[in-house]
């Protein structure tokens, strides 16, 4: 694949992070938390795409000779189930966001623990399971896997950080209940997901 090529795919990769990176940037988070957590975001999808890549090209060799229906099947199994667990993933996020905004109040919030510790990695990991699904496509493909993580890599980043920083912004304008109204996002967001995946 051309430089290009990557570029779409890691930009088309990331529209799923951005969509989840504003509402939680409206909680106002420090630039630490920030650049922290896009590195994080950026190092999961080049983990996720990798490894993705390295199982569809052993598959790839095993089934050689057997149709494109049975090679294609695990692939949309991984979607699905991607797919369910980030929704999964957002709507607790988004439950615990509104949680924190009616039972502490804005001003004893903790807005940077939604982007620490364990909330961070399963946030990072149901975000780029999409990357685990692309790279199992892509394993039956001849890719530059070092041009291709970095060229992920500095995308998801550039992206996660936009994401957080436009949602900084907007939760400076909208105030104290900036967190109420990107926790309501969330959670509609992932049961949005959760709808369209069951039907």
């Amino acid at each position: 694949m051309s430089a290009a090529e990557l570029v779409i795919l890691s930009v088309a990769l990331g529209t799923d992070l951005f969509s989840v990176a504003v509402p939680i940037g409206m909680n106002r988070l420090r630039r630490r938390i920030i650049v922290q957590s896009a590195v994080i975001f950026a190092l999961f999808h080049i983990i996720m795409i990798l490894a993705g890549y390295h199982a569809g090209h052993w598959l790839g060799h095993m089934v050689e000779h057997v149709s494109a229906y049975h090679v294609n099947w695990p692939a949309a199994a991984i979607q699905n189930g991607a797919g369910i667990l980030g929704a999964t993933v957002l709507t607790c996020l988004g439950i615990r966001m509104i949680k924190n905004n009616l039972t502490c109040g804005p001003e004893t919030a903790h807005p940077g623990q939604l982007l620490q510790g364990f909330t961070l990695v399963m946030l990072a990991a149901s975000v780029s399971v999409d990357a685990l699904a692309a790279g199992f496509s892509l394993g039956m493909m001849d890719v530059d896997l070092v041009r291709l993580s970095v060229i992920l890599g500095v995308v998801i980043f550039l992206i996660a950080i936009a994401g957080l920083v436009l949602g900084r912004k907007v939760g400076r304008c909208v105030g104290a209940r900036a967190e109420l109204i990107g926790g309501t996002i969330l959670l509609l967001l992932g049961i949005h997901l959760l709808w369209s995946i069951i039907l």
